[in-house]
């Protein structure tokens, strides 16, 4: 077992980390604003969850690639299909890319959340894998995903495009140099014009994005279940980086009530 001198010691390097990821965003928010880059709220993707829009400076920057990340059960998903058909209801467009939950699924969460059953902007390439399985290991479904992407744009302008999990797309892709294959990726999809949601699956307790997806992405909004004690799980959130906004780092709770979600500060019960 640890001993007190051990753990003391794990947590101030920790302490340190986060102290210099601090610095760094504050930095990178001196460079935005002294060189003109700050978008203004005419140019930004609003997520319609009361208090997330005001923490970061008004909503997410359009355009931008933005993780969100967390362990199973903190509620990526319904968070991302909220955001989506928020958007919707107000004159968006978009697209849900699932690589491992079925449409059916989607569609039940949906349903549970009171968002309704429209299924047209859900792309199930989940079933394309199943359907294709005996081509799984012959296939560029990253090119098949780019393809994809650009026929839709042939028809249409999209505003906003959730990818989930990307995980999987590691698989799909056969990712030997992360940082390589990711920043093409992620290029693509700024290109788009497009605002981007990519969700990542997180083990509990361990390191949010283990590939420094982070760096190469223009944001990331972290989701983890709050050491607090409570009955039910509580859920917090904090956006650790937003390119080009100047956004609170603070932590909140996130919470389904009503049919909206939520934050607010994260009180200790």
């Amino acid at each position: 077992m640890e001993d007190q001198s051990t753990r003391d010691g794990q947590q101030k390097i920790l302490d340190e980390l986060r102290a210099i990821r601090e610095q760094l965003g504050r930095l990178e928010q001196r460079v935005d604003s002294l060189s003109g880059n700050r978008p203004t709220p005419q140019d930004r993707l609003r997520t319609h969850v009361a208090g997330l829009d005001e923490a970061l400076g008004g909503g997410i920057p359009t355009g931008h690639v933005v993780l969100l990340a967390g362990p199973s059960g903190t509620m990526k998903t319904s968070l991302a299909l909220y955001v989506m058909l928020k958007n919707r209801e107000n004159g968006g467009k978009g697209l849900y890319i699932t690589l491992e939950e079925s449409r059916e699924s989607l569609l039940t969460t949906m349903e549970r959340l009171g968002l309704g059953s429209e299924e047209d902007f859900i792309v199930d390439l989940g079933k394309l894998r199943i359907d294709h399985s005996d081509a799984e290991e012959r296939r560029d479904w990253l090119q098949i995903l780019r393809d994809y992407f650009t026929r839709r744009l042939e028809k249409d302008k999209l505003d906003l495009v959730v990818v989930d999990p990307l995980n999987s797309l590691y698989s799909l892709m056969g990712i030997r140099d992360p940082r390589k294959d990711l920043f093409h990726f992620f290029s693509f999809l700024r290109g788009m014009g497009a605002t981007s949601i990519l969700i990542s699956e997180t083990g509990a307790g361990g390191p949010a994005f283990e590939n420094h997806e982070d760096y190469l992405a223009d944001g990331a909004i972290v989701l983890d279940f709050a050491a607090v004690e409570n009955p039910e799980p509580v859920i917090e959130l904090r956006c650790p980086k937003m390119r080009h906004a100047n956004h609170s780092r603070a932590t909140y709770r996130l919470a389904f009530s009503g049919g909206r979600f939520a934050v607010s500060g994260l009180a200790e019960d």
